[in-house]
């Protein structure tokens, strides 16, 4: 039976400005999964994640978070944000101390706990992203991609069940878009439940156990990534491509008998055992 960490009920959200951001938002996210939300710019996918960790509070309906409801105050929101942690698109407005080993410990700090567990967890999260040697570095000295990497320390440093990242590849080059992602799988394999945006059909095509589109603040479609990327409809309302394997691939079964849709590729290295298998 499948066990929910987060849910929204009928979720709407409107900016003080009246700009209706998010409309009857209702979603079920499985414990442990890889998650990717598209959509085009202003679709809600960034409120909705602010929505996610209490920075906003809903304008209707619920939060639930391990199945109880969300209250926005001070005790409940602490242990919400101790527990799902955001990871900014641009690093620049995460980090804000001298050293990378400030920045990072400062979240651990704030949880009042010893100070060698203090150490410890900012040493494993520096670790985890491949920054421990820079941990007495300046902030402002690191590239962009090593500043986003020490922002996703910011949030594992807390422990928390859930980590949100908003547009977490975007201005990346591929060699560090593909370090970012193997850090992703690397946290889902250690039973963290991983919540991404992002405007690149491929990494969401591949990467996902199930996708959220969003359109104009409304949730379109939710479904793997094959019941998503396979609705031609969808993609032509929703402004999305289609992933290039699997376009070849649905190209190939045009031509070929004897392929079969069960053997649906998700990245290149099937798509390539595909191709073999035909000769």
């Amino acid at each position: 039976m499948s066990e929910y960490i987060l849910e929204t009920r009928n979720l709407s959200f409107q900016y003080p400005d009246g700009t209706k951001a998010l409309r009857n938002i209702n979603l079920k996210i499985e414990k442990g999964k890889k998650i990717s939300v598209v959509g085009v710019n202003g679709s809600g996918k960034s409120t909705l994640f602010l929505n996610f960790n209490g920075v906003l509070k809903p304008t209707e309906g619920i939060l639930l978070y391990k199945g109880k409801e969300v209250k926005h105050n001070h005790r409940s929101l602490l242990e919400l944000r101790k527990n799902i942690g955001i990871v900014f698109q641009d690093p620049e407005n995460q980090l804000f101390s001298a050293s990378v080993f400030q920045e990072v410990s400062f979240g651990a700090m704030n949880l009042r706990i010893a100070e060698d567990e203090v150490r410890n967890r900012v040493n494993e999260a520096l670790r985890n992203v491949g920054m421990y040697e820079y941990k007495d570095k300046a902030v402002h000295f690191l590239s962009y991609g090593q500043k986003k990497r020490v922002s996703i320390a910011d949030i594992l440093v807390m422990k928390p069940e859930i980590i949100v990242f908003d547009e977490p590849t975007s201005s990346l080059d591929p060699k560090h878009s593909k370090q970012m992602v193997k850090i992703f799988d690397e946290l889902n394999d250690n039973g963290m439940t991983v919540i991404l945006s992002t405007h690149d059909v491929e990494l969401a095509y591949s990467y996902s156990d199930y996708i959220i589109v969003m359109k104009d603040g409304e949730i379109v479609k939710q479904g793997t990534p094959v019941e998503i990327f396979s609705d031609d409809n969808l993609i032509r309302d929703c402004y999305l491509e289609k992933p290039m394997v699997l376009e070849i691939f649905q190209q190939l079964c045009k031509n070929n008998k004897f392929i079969s849709e069960k053997d649906i590729p998700r990245n290149k290295e099937e798509l390539f055992h595909v191709l073999k298998v035909l000769g």
